[in-house]
């Protein structure tokens, strides 16, 4: 045999040879399933089913992974411990309800001190309907429900909230689509710590929040629905997080950041109030009307030291809030880059926009670009500066009818166009202790003579590029 073909014989084989082990790599054996009917379950709303769904996980997770199988019918349960490698397929018309025993749900327990998170290390405050603590590799899917009936906990926060309905802590790789959560007893979904997650093509209905996450990196939220008593999306200490795509309806806030973000993108969202269910903890008063629809506010519920930087809010359509944007820095917090742009707010119908410090911080840079917000306007309300002190933990009334801004380095508005429908006599901007201001494009009532701007330790004003000069305080 020549060489040539000596050669060619070699390469022959060799390719032959790789092709032959790589069928036999790809030849594995399809992902196990186990379906919770062939472990005892029973979907007649009157079993209770938790010894034969977690057992059915159990043996999945020991096979090496799979999906466990939920098909059609009510399956009453406590808590649904999950295991890491399982995949947990609702069906249609499947449904998993918490049972009202309030002993049959497993509290989720840290594995290290959490003291950051509030009530991260109250057991009893975290127990949950399905919960997985320290797994990866998980996914929930399908198109059933999970109904947490809200069941009712009078020794559980404000003396009603009973357990969360779905909790994941201190996992990765994990992904929820497709299913409705319905009647939460707390949050819908809670979590702390976890890392690599995707919520997709999901719907809240009623409870408390719609997801509330205390420590996360690489977050994805989209092509969501919520219609929440509480607000629909939370949390905080977050790194690269994308909220996208989302419906959101609440009797609270929209979304809520109450501890520091670094990376976060929320775009092409919707947000409509009044809120379809009723703030659960208002009681009789059956409160539906919607705060803020985004809500920015690290420290507002306790100290949360960090910053908050690169966020980019864009392609945003609010209409009937409280308030559209409120900003508020607390002890301990700074703010980076904000940029918000292509945002459409409609009949706002309480408090003006708002970026704010008043414990220390500062905002570095923020920009709002091609800004469109009606206000329905007060003309009874007061311009008196009483009401410029830390805000409580949501927004009020302002001695300004549009925006305020305070202890900001730079504010950029560039094509934003701010009005309202009835009257007001209060300014439409107020600056105080805001290092450089910059108007482009700005339209608002009194704009033609440069009316209706409060200044206060302020300094240059830039319109369209040109520096105006002023007094330190004007009106």
């Amino acid at each position: 045999m020549g060489a040539m073909k000596k050669k060619q014989f070699v390469r022959v084989f060799c390719l032959s040879a790789l092709c032959f082990w790589a069928c036999l790599a790809g030849a594995q054996e399809p992902p196990a399933v186990f379906n919770i009917k062939d472990y005892g379950a029973q979907g007649d709303g009157k079993t209770i089913n938790t010894q034969a769904i977690n057992t059915a996980i159990i043996a999945c997770s020991e096979a090496g992974g799979g999906t466990v199988i939920v098909s059609a019918g009510t399956f009453l349960t406590g808590t649904v411990q999950m295991k890491s490698h399982v995949t947990l397929l609702l069906e249609k018309d499947a449904v998993i309800k918490g049972v009202t025993d309030l002993e049959a749900y497993v509290p989720y327990v840290p594995s290290r001190e959490m003291g950051r998170y509030d009530n991260a290390n109250k057991f009893k405050w975290n127990r949950a309907l399905i919960l997985g603590v320290g797994v990866t590799d998980v996914t929930i899917t399908g198109n059933g429900c999970v109904d947490g009936d809200h069941v009712f906990d009078p020794q559980g926060e404000e003396r009603m909230r009973g357990p969360h309905t779905i909790l994941f802590a201190e996992s990765r790789n994990l992904s929820f689509s497709g299913f409705t959560v319905n009647n939460s007893a707390n949050y819908a979904f809670m979590a702390y710590e976890i890392e690599n997650v995707v919520y997709n093509n999901l719907t809240v209905n009623q409870g408390w929040d719609g997801i509330h996450i205390r420590g996360g990196k690489h977050i994805i939220i989209r092509n969501s629905s919520f219609y929440t008593g509480d607000d629909c999306i939370a949390g905080g200490y977050w790194e690269d997080a994308v909220i996208t795509d989302c419906h959101i309806n609440s009797s609270c806030n929209g979304i809520r950041i109450i501890m520091p973000v670094d990376g976060l993108t929320i775009s092409h969202c919707t947000f409509v109030g009044p809120g379809k269910y009723p703030h659960r903890t208002s009681g009789e008063r059956n409160r539906t009307n919607m705060l803020s629809a985004i809500l920015l506010q690290p420290g507002g519920w306790s100290n949360a030291p960090g910053n908050v930087d690169r966020v980019h809010i864009h392609d945003i359509s609010i209409n009937n809030v409280n308030n559209p944007l409120m900003m508020v820095l607390n002890e301990g917090n700074n703010a980076g880059k904000i940029l918000v742009e292509r945002l459409k707010a409609e009949q706002v119908n309480q408090y003006a926009s708002s970026v704010e410090s008043w414990k220390g911080g500062m905002f570095d840079e923020v920009t709002f670009r091609d800004v469109s917000i009606e206000y329905v306007g007060h003309p009874d309300a007061s311009s008196s500066d009483e009401s410029l002190k830390q805000p409580p933990v949501d927004a009020r009334n302002l001695p300004c009818w549009g925006w305020l801004a305070r202890n900001v380095k730079t504010i950029a508005f560039e094509n934003v166009d701010i009005r309202y429908t009835d009257t007001d006599s209060r300014p439409a901007f107020y600056f105080d202790n805001v290092g450089t201001i910059k108007f482009n494009g700005v339209k608002y009532p009194g704009s033609e003579n440069m009316d209706s701007i409060v200044f206060k330790n302020c300094g240059p004003w830039y319109m369209d590029g040109q520096v105006i000069n002023r007094t330190p305080n004007r009106r």
